[in-house]
């Protein structure tokens, strides 16, 4: 039988946490799944752990004779390999509540129209213990009330009117997509991003359908300092949020003249951070030529529609330099 969800655990050096994580999988209330964990040539017990678990309970475990250099690498195994209708992304530090895989699949079986689903998570450190919740993230981030209840929202309207701004899924390990909208969605370029590819490939899932939030707690997000995210340098950072900025406003069919103030706030995070323009632009080209040259037009017309967004610019500088 065609299973409903294919779950996928991209695995890299997270032998702390690589047990529980499958664990979770396996405790899933749900069971009509393929479990398929691929591990990125991991230096530390994580080859052990998982090769033990994989002998008792019998999943599909592929490790990588050589690290790819992208997590990205093991989502475009996870297309092609695909047999459920559901694909389900679990990070390999995270751990999922027993109900979330029955609640996504019939969810998204109750709206065939709909590509995504996403649920909250508590935020747990190292050890498990929670310190937080993702209502934190949409409340003080977003500043936004609108996830207080569950929805459902066309996927284009989503992505015009917040996921251009930022992530609105706090953490792949809460999502489920619909498969057939994974494989539209993903683009081998997300491998050249080590910070905002996940929020780049929602942006690309909300073009393939409908979204629906649910407001149930059925997963938990780690929060520790071993991760890739954590050691992205200032100018690296910077240029991927531009890039993944003008790539999605340009999916979201925007008029050109807004784009000045979607960048604004990166501009002011610019005058704030240590790193040199010819920083960021060299993280930019290295990123996408095309992307970047792409981005800076647009950016050009936009501003020669808006000059006060130069001059505010120039304020910014002046406050940030001491000069009043």
């Amino acid at each position: 039988m065609t299973p409903a969800a294919t779950i996928v655990v991209p695995s890299y050096r997270h032998g702390a946490f690589i047990r529980r994580r499958i664990e979770s999988i396996l405790e899933q209330t749900r069971r009509d799944f393929e479990l398929i964990v691929i591990d990125d040539c991991s230096q530390d017990d994580s080859d052990t752990i998982i090769r033990a678990l994989q002998a008792e309970h019998g999943f599909t475990y592929i490790r990588n004779e050589r690290n790819s250099g992208s997590p990205f690498s093991a989502w475009e195994q996870a297309g092609a390999l695909a047999k459920g209708r559901y694909l389900w992304i679990c990070e390999s530090d995270d751990v999922a509540e027993p109900e979330f895989l029955e609640v996504g699949v019939s969810t998204l079986d109750a709206e065939p129209q709909a590509a995504l689903f996403y649920c909250d998570s508590n935020v747990i450190d190292t050890t498990g213990t929670c310190v937080g919740h993702t209502d934190d993230f949409f409340h003080e981030i977003w500043k936004e009330t609108r996830w207080d209840r569950s929805f459902v929202n066309d996927g284009a309207a989503e992505l015009e009117a917040f996921q251009v701004r930022g992530q609105t899924v706090p953490n792949m390990s809460s999502a489920l997509i619909r498969t057939s909208a994974f494989r539209e969605a993903y683009r081998p370029f997300l491998k050249r991003l080590k910070l905002t590819g996940d929020w780049l490939f929602i942006g690309w899932v909300l073009q393939q359908g409908k979204v629906v939030y649910q407001k149930r707690t059925l997963n938990n997000f780690r929060r520790h300092d071993a991760t890739s995210r954590a050691s992205v340098v200032s100018a690296r950072s910077q240029a991927e949020f531009i890039i993944t900025k003008c790539l999605l406003f340009s999916a979201s069919h925007r008029p050109t003249t807004e784009l000045a103030s979607l960048l604004s706030t990166d501009a002011v995070r610019f005058l704030h951070e240590r790193a040199r323009w010819w920083e960021v632009v060299s993280a930019l080209l290295r990123i996408s030529p095309t992307a970047t040259f792409s981005a800076a037009t647009r950016l050009a017309v936009s501003l020669v529609s808006n000059p006060r967004y130069i001059e505010r610019f120039r304020a910014r500088r002046r406050m940030a330099s001491g000069g009043g």
